[in-house]
């Protein structure tokens, strides 16, 4: 494959899809806004297919919840990121006849989008209702090195006719009025009502509010080329627009740059109206297009520095690989006040909300390639603890926190606390994914400032929520009842495994970080009024968790009750039933072994010192069996424990059928928005799985296996601030250290000293 190639995404090499499809897979975005690619005439019109919009990360409004009855501690509003008017609308007049108020023919010609620069290529040819066509070219980029910039360029040229055609630029609604009909409530999307101002400047500048959130951002639009387009009043609203002679074969093009701010509240934004102008118009000034976009390439640059994954022997396969890796980094907020929404910012779905996806599915990413953006991620969590505090208070929880099953500005917005709320797993998951960032980058500063405090809170939340058992099946063990774990087709089971194992570890890791800092920061504990009989307390719940096992058939059992329900027939269920939660009633399922994703094999990926390889065998194939892979982050877990159990035909489907999910929509549902955990999975299944990445003696250790179909795999992650570069072949791996010191590693548990003048290779037996 060509080298270029490699980063080019083709729309005539894709299978075909409908519009939405299209649209998210070619969404660009850069951590703080994503614009859906849509047909750039659409805008609010119903006429056409697609779902156009722009998402803001952290812009979102609320909508009263409604319940039947309404218990104490029920989640009250849904918080539903905000589907913005579309900067890439533009208004045609041709025969006196506007594109806006009559529809005109648009038909797809093609889309290319690089992502070696992040620049989307578009051509549709275009119709008028008086039979005129020219042919339309867009280029369009979100800037990664200023977050607040999009850039579009347009090009128009006549193919049938000579003569005038008009161009208006301006933004004539503000509430998305285009309906969708869905029943998945996974794709959901409660309305919000917008308010919009127009701001006094020489630029069209406009303000936009939410009505119960009271939220405001500011959004200023500015041509690229001053001589050309002058801004004027039309429709009573701040235009840009032009009349151009088009003469056939001779293109006109023009340019425009929109500055997005972060959100504010309303207040603040209202009072200081006449800043945020003074800084768009500062931003926007004196700019080209070419200039812009060379700023941009030099960051993403460095992205694909840090995180590229070279893989030979399957030029689409690798192009897929890249494609995931683009749009992790595109969707992860890196201000400290977002996260990674599991839709990303691609489009409406899940209403645009936080889940533990962020941290144990997209955030190894990060943590290895790029810790910058990691640290940020993490931030967000800090930054919501007040409101986890509260939570947990609410729910009658005595001490510590309880972080929101699904959120946006840090407090529960789930309707359905069986397969919400109840998952209270995600405090020990953040947990978990603030040691492991501290383990591979020594960031003990974050440690100290923020990470510590995440550890110990989550972990007094184990010690208020569960209890020692005083019944004789779990006498004198520290127990937790009333919970939900990863597999939300079992909801409400005492002692769910996933749940008790990762709140053990929890538990843990709060002891292990207590002593440490007691003996070189002992001033944070006494801030946290963590005292030597508290650490005793969490070491003793630690030690006493119940884990439950099932003797007779020597496995790990999901909870107390699992292994005695009926078995859900899955082979004789229709294939047009699944998923199940979309066909059958909660109850229905509840009262079978079915699992909608990996769970108890989840604690087998994370802690794979617990079992020997028979007792990963034993759970792996009794799990497999009853396992429907109804969420999109189930296969990536069992492909990677099928990697460890040298099951390499069944590692292998498991991963082809996750890292192609999104271009090949094989979950019927890209359209709503690309599965972001799903993408952070094709990273795991690579590095965590074929390459055998794990932590080890305070270093880490390699472990691969290459499927037969592949040539090589390179790749680079940063561990405690050097950076190393993996290459696995078929016969041999090497290890390069290419920035920092000196250090011990592990190769299938053998220890290997890297410096920067000595590589380790060694054939692969």
């Amino acid at each position: 494959m060509d080298a270029n190639d490699a980063f080019q995404l083709h729309l005539q090499k894709l299978p075909p899809q409908d519009e939405k499809t299209f649209e998210t897979i070619y969404t660009l975005g850069n951590g703080h806004f994503g614009v859906r690619a849509s047909n750039p005439l659409q805008g609010n019109n119903s006429h056409f297919n697609g779902q156009p919009g722009m998402f803001v990360n952290g812009f979102y409004d609320l909508t009263e919840l409604s319940y039947g009855e309404n218990y104490a501690g029920y989640a009250q509003n849904s918080q539903t990121i905000c589907q913005l008017p579309d900067p890439r609308f533009i208004i045609f007049e041709l025969d006196g006849i506007r594109s806006d108020e009559t529809p005109y023919d648009v038909k797809l010609v093609d889309k290319n989008l690089d992502m070696r620069s992040g620049v989307l290529m578009e051509i549709f040819d275009i119709k008028s209702p008086t039979n005129k066509q020219f042919r339309l070219t867009l280029q369009s980029f979100a800037s990664h090195a200023d977050k607040h910039l999009f850039v579009i360029k347009y090009s128009v040229s006549a193919l049938n006719f000579t003569g005038a055609l008009t161009v208006i630029k301006q933004h004539p609604y503000i509430n998305q009025q285009i309906q969708t009909h869905s029943e998945d409530m996974r794709a959901s999307q409660p309305s919000t009502v917008l308010d919009r101002t127009f701001i006094q400047s020489k630029l069209p500048i406009m303000q936009i509010s939410t009505r119960k959130s009271q939220l405001a951002l500011i959004v200023a639009q500015q041509t690229l080329n001053d001589n050309q387009m002058q801004v004027t009043m039309i429709d009573d609203l701040p235009s840009h627009s032009k009349t151009f002679d088009l003469t056939q074969g001779m293109a006109q093009s023009f340019s425009f740059v929109y500055a997005i701010s972060f959100p504010h509240p309303l207040l603040k934004t209202t009072l200081s109206q006449s800043a945020f102008a003074a800084s768009a118009e500062k931003r926007l000034a004196n700019k080209s297009f070419k200039q812009l976009l060379d700023e941009s390439t030099a960051k993403i640059d460095q992205f694909w520095e840090n995180s590229d994954v070279e893989l030979t022997g399957d030029d689409n396969l690798a192009k897929g690989i890249r494609f995931n890796l683009f749009h992790l980094y595109q969707a992860a907020g890196n201000d400290g006040l977002t996260s990674i929404a599991a839709k990303g910012l691609t489009g409406p779905g899940y209403e645009g909300h936080y889940f533990w996806d962020a941290e144990m599915f997209m955030l190894p990413f990060f943590t290895y390639t790029e810790p910058a953006m990691a640290r940020q991620l993490l931030l967000y969590r800090y930054h919501t603890l007040p409101q986890a505090q509260h939570r947990a208070r609410e729910m009658g929880v005595e001490n510590g926190v309880m972080f929101p099953w699904r959120t946006i500005n840090g407090e529960e917005s789930s309707s359905y606390y069986p397969a919400g709320t109840a998952q209270v797993h995600i405090n020990a998951d953040i947990a978990y994914a603030v040691d492991t960032y501290v383990r591979v980058t020594g960031d003990d500063d974050f440690l100290f400032d923020y990470g510590y405090e995440i550890i110990v809170r989550t972990a007094r939340f184990w010690l208020s929520y569960g209890h020692w058992a005083t019944d004789d099946a779990h006498k004198d063990q520290f127990v937790i009842d009333d919970v939900t774990g990863p597999d939300e087709y079992t909801a409400m089971v005492s002692n769910n495994y996933f749940t008790n194992r990762m709140a053990q570890n929890n538990l843990s890791i709060a002891v292990k970080y207590s002593n440490q800092l007691k003996h070189s920061h002992p001033e944070k504990l006494v801030a946290l009024n963590v005292t030597d009989e508290e650490i005793a307390e969490l070491n003793r719940a630690a030690d006493g968790m119940y884990l439950p096992y099932d003797h007779e058939r020597k496995i790990k059992m999901q909870d107390d009750l699992s292994t005695s329900k009926p078995v859900w027939p899955i082979k004789d269920t229709p294939r047009n039933q699944f998923p199940l939660l979309l066909h059958y009633h909660p109850m229905t399922i509840y009262h079978y072994q079915v699992n909608k994703q990996a769970d108890t094999v989840m604690t087998d990926f994370l802690f794979p010192k617990d079992q020997d390889s028979a007792q990963l065998k034993r759970d792996f194939d009794y799990y497999e069996a009853i396992t429907v892979h109804d969420s999109s982050l189930s296969r990536a877990i069992f492909g990677i424990l099928a990697h460890r159990l040298h099951h390499a035909d069944d590692a292998y489907h498991y991963f082809m059928q996750t890292v192609l999910m999104d271009l090949s929509n094989s979950q019927g549902n890209t359209g709503d928005g690309v599965h972001a955990a799903n993408m952070g999975s094709t990273w795991l299944s690579l590095i965590y799985g074929f390459a055998g990445l794990g932590l080890e003696k305070e270093s880490f250790n390699l472990s691969p296996e290459l499927p037969e179909a592949w040539s090589s795999l390179r790749f680079r992650f940063w561990f405690h601030g050097r950076q190393i570069e993996i290459t696995i072949t078929q016969l041999a791996v090497t290890v390069k250290l290419l920035t920092g010191t000196p250090l011990q590693f592990y190769l299938k548990h053998k220890a290997f000293k890297l410096t920067k003048d000595r590589l380790v290779n060694q054939a692969l037996n």
